[in-house]
């Protein structure tokens, strides 16, 4: 049993629940907590759909931004694995942020990962439902139904498989993701294999290369490409050796997802060679650049592969991000911030089940409140618009906390001397971290009106959502210190 379960008697529960003192527990090693963190980043819709725009903005620039945001995400990753080892509390950023700056900006700070991660997740199943949907029709030749059929039916299952042990999870992750990233792998060996129109393109490795096109809005959606990177923590009660298997699993993350992202974009480049680039940049079609450099160096085949892959590809990400959204609640119902239900395990599965169940329910009232808000339109064409602005949102909120954990990280350890930790870990890397997210946020803020597309001035409104959050959980905090001392002091299971 933790030392941190919760042995006050709950009364909360209908008669039949399994006892909130039942704690998540797993044997998930380094391998399992990976597939869970590079799922989550969905390597096949970032080359089909992202790259072929951060190349259409960037071009060669590409190379240098994806880089940049593997440098910045390790330095990151040296603090927030350090504190790791000394801040044992599940609930990653809520209890290191607590743990560093304190239990009223932890609560701020958790409420702030809950929205952004919840608005990444109800959002995406907008574009599980679009990519099922042509899967089915384009694919298979199957009935024409509307895309939020099948938004629900993933809805559903990924709450089935939540609720299931973790376990469960990692393997369907694994699967969807081995899958896909042989795909990229194959496209580009063939790419090398060939070399391209004009060869490698070492031009990308100069200034002149780095620096074409917008360089600070590819870093952006470079950055985008590693969602989910800082979620290993999230697993710390389910792994066999936390100390050891969280901090192995970040660095191993990180470093793949980087060196996967610039081999791919590297193939990339040179498949299209400097004309089809400048066509990009120009303005040219890129929705469809994957699958047409696919079919020209690896097989007419392709495309039916992609569109599987895609949906197991969205699917893995958003179990992923449904597994995380569910530890968050559970951790901040274990505390009595948020209903003690929530806080409860599965007897038999060791899963947060109540709060995955939640969670479900969120996703499937999501679905339908996209399809009303879009007219029930069949296709999904505005759905989709749905989910790309949303995500630009969450991508925003997503930056803003892991500048609030390097904060953290710097003050914790100012307070907390450790012994046989050096300054590297404790100031040098964080403070460098800090300072490379601090100007990412910068640049989010700068182009909202590109990342969300919803206009200057409504972008704007959307990001407010981000001091909106972090000062109602700030206030929130606040007032339990006043009313509930005894729930204020759980906060991040101090």
């Amino acid at each position: 049993m933790s030392k941190y379960a919760d042995t006050e008697s709950e009364s909360v529960l209908p008669i039949n629940l399994e006892s909130p003192t039942i704690e998540l527990r797993g044997q998930l090693g380094v391998g399992s907590i990976l597939f869970s963190v590079v799922a989550w980043a969905a390597p096949l819709l970032v080359v089909v759909g992202l790259m072929p725009s951060m190349i259409a903005f960037g071009g060669s620039g590409i190379i240098a931004a994806l880089a940049v945001a593997t440098l910045i995400l390790l330095l990151f990753s040296v603090g927030y694995t350090a504190v790791t080892r000394y801040v044992e509390r599940p609930g990653a950023f809520y209890a290191y942020i607590t743990a560093g700056l304190g239990k009223d900006a932890g609560l701020g700070g958790a409420f702030l990962a809950m929205s952004g991660y919840l608005v990444l997740l109800l959002s995406t199943w907008a574009a599980f439902g679009v990519y099922g949907r042509q899967l089915v029709v384009d694919t298979f030749h199957g009935p024409d139904l509307p895309w939020y059929v099948y938004g629900l039916l993933g809805a559903v299952l990924a709450g089935v498989a939540a609720y299931r042990r973790i376990e469960f999870s990692a393997k369907t992750l694994g699967v969807a993701l081995i899958l896909e990233v042989v795909l990229v792998l194959v496209f580009n060996l063939r790419v090398f294999f060939d070399g391209g129109p004009d060869g490698p393109p070492v031009s990308a490795l100069t200034w002149d290369g780095a620096s074409a096109g917008n360089f600070g809005l590819v870093l952006l959606f470079a950055m985008l490409c590693f969602g989910g990177f800082e979620s290993s923590a999230i697993y710390r009660e389910e792994a066999k050796d936390p100390n050891k298997t969280v901090p192995r699993a970040t660095y191993v993350a990180v470093l793949l997802i980087g060196v996967f992202y610039i081999v791919a974009a590297w193939a990339m480049l040179t498949a299209l060679g400097s004309k089809g680039v400048a066509e990009a940049q120009a303005g040219g079609a890129v929705a469809s650049m994957f699958g047409d450099l696919a079919v020209t160096y690896v097989g007419s085949v392709v495309p039916g592969i992609i569109n599987v892959l895609v949906i197991s590809s969205t699917f893995a990400c958003l179990l992923a991000q449904h597994n995380a959204v569910a530890r968050y609640a559970y951790s901040l119902g274990k505390d009595g911030v948020l209903p003690r239900s929530l806080g409860v395990a599965h007897r038999r599965h060791h899963s947060p089940f109540v709060a995955s169940l939640i969670v479900t329910a969120m996703e499937i009232a999501a679905v339908l409140a996209i399809a009303v808000g879009t007219a029930f339109e069949a296709v999904g064409t505005d759905a989709f618009t749905v989910y790309i602005r949303l995500n630009g949102l969450g991508a925003i909120v997503v930056v803003a906390l892991l500048v609030l954990v390097s904060a953290a990280v710097l003050v914790y350890f100012k307070h907390n001397k450790v012994p046989g930790r050096g300054a590297w870990k404790t100031t040098v890397a964080p403070a460098l971290a800090l300072g490379g997210l601090v100007v990412v946020l910068i640049l989010s803020f700068l182009n909202v009106d590109t990342l969300i597309g919803a206009g200057p001035v409504a972008s704007l409104l959307f990001t407010l959502m981000i001091p909106v959050v972090c000062v109602g959980g700030f206030t929130y905090a606040r007032w339990l210190k006043k009313s509930k001392p005894a729930v204020y002091e759980k906060i991040g299971r101090q």
